[in-house]
């Protein structure tokens, strides 16, 4: 009898950037758009999350390339979100407290500000990416992280 096997390779076919800046995330699309000769544009949905207590939305923008069959999206990895916790409930009215928590998109790396996720082998163009980048006057600083080693990688599945 023959018979056949299955496998599927869970490993995705994209390259992650980590930014650390402090800008807007409109400004850090400009400045990809302006360096990367990119069109990155905001998405209609920002990626949305519920972290518990808090429901966190991430902006999030992109850019298809269909010449190079390639995407990019830029996705803030910080949410400064409100936490409504009930301080009484026993009378006529209801009493909340609001206070505000910041929440990650990937915990492992809550210093990273961006990811830059490219979809599609940018094998041998990493270093100029990273150089252009890291030319933008308020990027810190910019690397590269292997995605499969992410614990939390399946928060950047955007389709």
């Amino acid at each position: 009898m023959l018979s056949y096997k299955l496998e599927f390779d869970d490993e995705e076919d994209y390259q992650l950037v980590a930014i650390h800046s402090s800008i807007e995330e409109y400004k850090m699309a400009y400045f990809l758009n302006k360096h990367l000769h990119l069109r990155l544009h905001r998405s209609k949905f920002d990626l949305d999350f519920n972290h518990g207590e808090v429901q966190a939305l991430y902006p999030l923008f992109e850019f298809k390339e269909p010449e190079n069959y390639r995407s990019y999206h830029l996705i803030k990895n910080k949410y400064k979100g409100p936490v409504k916790k009930v301080v009484s409930s026993g009378s006529l009215f209801v009493e909340e407290e609001v206070s505000s928590k910041i929440t990650y998109l990937i915990p492992e790396y809550k210093e990273v500000d961006y990811f830059l996720k490219i979809e599609d082998d940018t094998e041998g163009e990493e270093q100029s990416i990273i150089n252009k980048i890291a030319f933008i006057p308020q990027v810190i600083t910019t690397y590269m992280i292997d995605a499969n080693q992410l614990k939390s990688k399946n928060n950047l599945i955007l389709d």
